[in-house]
Order: structure tokens, then sequence, then C-alpha cells
């Protein structure tokens, strides 16, 4: 059996709303370690079924209606806390405690690992919606050369998604509105371009994408073993490590899983690609490369998280980091990319609408190619994104300004 590329970037050579400002507030903040005051990335923050994360340095903003009191903020491995707003403007600094499981609530031997993960499975069409559901989000892709930011490109997206039982065959992810920015006066003769981009919210949706991890034939190919428990929302969880062991026509995953010991839902999956073999590993994330360009993969990670409401759990963010390196015959080094990739469920819409075949964004595309050149500060407006990191944030305005005087 051929199995699917996982993400593919593309290689090639170059010869050259309904919602206004005044039914929203706002509330930014930083989420830090209460004890060691570190920036906690990757945090979920929410109000109702308004939310974001934390970017790479615990910050965030996030835009809700005005009738909202509280906003919840949680972390695998944090007691998660809830803290009341009072009006618009807010600038707060929330500070997670780390979660203590305590030896009374935690069988330390004899976990069987490999059944727990099983048990998972069969679990999947319990814990995760039999209904058709429409989200909105937001996506975000950056590649670098080197700390040389070469691209970034964004964009406001609306994804469709058909019962859990279903697969993703019919599962679609729309464009609603995107901006991108290229540094135009680099010499570079490579151009790297991710393909399929925004579907990252399709394909490494693991739950419903069972192929992605958990094909049927690969789950022997895996040694098994329990680390240890981990809190989330005050919910003890299995943390289970699976490693390939056997060796597939494809590249198989390292796989950290986060699973809640009492209905069995992931509620985070972290994956490493394995790289023992080359060949394979560049199968797994190369769709094409110029003649006389070696590729090098030096890491492709996944780190997915899924959100609990009620008893349904919904895919919630998912970030995505690939690095390689590219040099051309006879050259003497070999240049390092880097391209991450962010996807976080933003609105969780009333009505699931599917989305129209000519709407819909396909894998074989990228998205750079798809949205506009911007400079509007107010771009977003009322929507929902992760907060820019200070680097970012200086690369653009950096690659606002190469642009503008090259257009002079």
């Amino acid at each position: 059996m051929q199995r699917p590329h996982y993400l593919l970037i593309l290689l090639l050579v170059m010869l050259s709303p309904s919602v206004t400002a005044q039914d929203i507030i706002t509330v930014s903040g930083i989420v830090t370690d209460q004890q060691t005051h570190r920036p906690l990335p990757h945090a979920s923050v929410t109000a109702e079924n308004v939310g974001t994360v934390t970017n790479e340095q615990g910050c965030f903003t996030l835009k809700i209606k005005p009738q909202a009191t509280d906003i919840d903020v949680s972390l695998i491995g944090y007691i998660s806390q809830r803290i009341n707003i009072k009006g618009d403007g807010h600038q707060l600094n929330i500070q997670l405690k780390p979660a203590v499981v305590t030896l009374s609530e935690v069988v330390v031997n004899n976990v069987p690992a490999e059944d727990v993960v099983r048990a998972a499975i069969t679990k999947f069409y319990q814990n995760y919606s039999l209904k058709a559901t429409s989200y909105k989000g937001f996506y975000r892709e950056i590649i670098q050369k080197r700390r040389q930011y070469l691209s970034i490109s964004e964009a406001v997206v609306e994804l469709y998604k058909t019962p859990y039982d279903k697969g993703i065959l019919f599962d679609a992810v729309a464009i609603r509105r995107g901006r991108r920015m290229m540094n135009f006066k680099r010499t570079d003769t490579l151009a790297v371009k991710l393909q399929g981009g925004p579907t990252l919210a399709i394909n490494a949706d693991v739950v419903k994408n069972e192929e992605f991890l958990f094909y049927g034939d690969d789950m022997s190919c895996y040694r098994y073993t329990y680390e240890g428990d981990e809190k989330l929302n005050e919910r003890p969880h299995y943390v289970i490590r699976m490693t390939p062991v056997n060796i597939r026509p494809y590249a198989l995953f390292y796989a950290t899983l986060y699973i809640d010991r009492h209905s069995l839902a992931i509620s985070r999956a972290d994956l490493q690609l394995d790289l023992r073999n080359r060949v394979l590993a560049t199968d797994a994330m190369l769709v094409h490369r110029p003649k006389g360009l070696h590729f090098t993969p030096l890491e492709l990670t996944f780190n997915i998280f899924y959100r609990t409401e009620g008893n349904t759990t919904y895919l919630n963010y998912i970030r995505h980091e690939m690095r390689f390196k590219c040099d051309w015959k006879r050259r003497l080094f070999a240049s390092p990319f880097t391209v991450v990739s962010e996807f976080v469920v933003t609105d969780l819409l009333p009505q699931a609408q599917p989305i129209r075949s000519r709407d819909s964004f396909r894998s074989r595309n990228n998205l750079y190619d798809n949205v506009e050149f911007f400079d509007d500060a107010d771009f977003w407006g009322p929507d929902n994104i992760i907060e820019p990191t200070e680097p970012l944030n200086r690369a653009v305005e950096r690659l606002r300004r190469t642009i503008q005087e090259a257009t002079k």
C-alpha cells in the first residue's frame, strides 16, 4: 500500500465581516509558569466557543463578545484557571501552577501501554463528534533560511469536518481572507513552498485521519511505553510513548500521546518523523526537487491539541515544523531551511455548512500563491489570530519596508 505524504513541500528554481469592532472587546496577556516564571507557549485561551493559543513567548490576544465574563486558560501539566474579566483593554499576567499527580491517583507499574492506546482507538467514535461541524480558524506559515525570514503567509479559514466516523475524504477548508509577504531582494535561487498548507487541519488530525498514525497494519510496528501521568483540566492523563521498531515502506513517527484516564480521549499527540532511513524521510517530506539539488531531512514534527467540551472532544490547535538542508552540486555549503505552520480553531460555528468544491483549498495548492500582499494594520479586524512573536513582528516590518521600497 502506498501511503500519502504527511505534509508536502515543493522546491522550485526561481528566475526572479459580519462582526464589527464595536461588537467585541479585546483581552490580552501573557501566560507563565508560576514557579519558574518562564513563558508557556501553546496554552489554550478560550471564552465560550471562541479561543486562541499563546505564542512562543506566552502572549495572547483574544477578541470576544462584550457579554463574556470569563476566560479559561489550560495546558497539559498545569492546573487550569478561570479568570474573570470586566470590560475592554485588559492586559493580564496569568501564572499557571504545575499540576501534581499524587501517587494515590496513579498505578505506577504494570500499565498496559499498548492496550491503553488500542482502547483509545476503539473510543474515537464515542469521544469525538458524530455530527458534521464547521469551524473558523487561523493559519500561519513561515519559511526561513537560517535566521532570515523568506516569506510569511496568513489566513482566516473556514473548516468543515464530517462526523469522525466518516474519515477525511469530504472534509474541506476554504480561505476567507489572507495576506502574504516575501523578501523579494533575496538572491536565493531556491524557493520553498509548503504544499497543502491550511489542509494541515484535515490531514494532521490523527484521530480522524487514522492512517496518519493509527493505520492498522502499523500498530504492531511500535514499542509502547507508559511514561507517567499529567493533568489537564484537573483530569489525569496517561502519557504513552510509541517508538517505531519495525521497518515499513514509508517512514513512521515517534509519538507521545496524552490520553484521558477516564474517557480515553486523546488530548494531545506529539509526533516526530523517524529519520533513520533518509530516503523514506525524504519521500515523506518532499514533493519535487530540481535536478542537481541535494536534500537532507533534519526534522519533521507535529504537535496536535484537542479540547473537550462537555462529553465531546474537538480539534483545537496544530503546530508543524520542518527543517532540512539543500545544496547544489559542486557547492561547498548546504543552506538550512525551516518551515513552521500553525492552525488554531478560533470559533465553533453554530451550523455546519459544507464548503463548495470551487471554494475548497486543495492539498496540491500552496497558500502563498492564493493570497495577496498586505499593508494594513487593521487587516484582521474582529478575527482571532495567533499573536505574532516579537521576532516575527520585526520581520514583518522589515519585509514591509523592503517591499515598499521595491515598488516605489
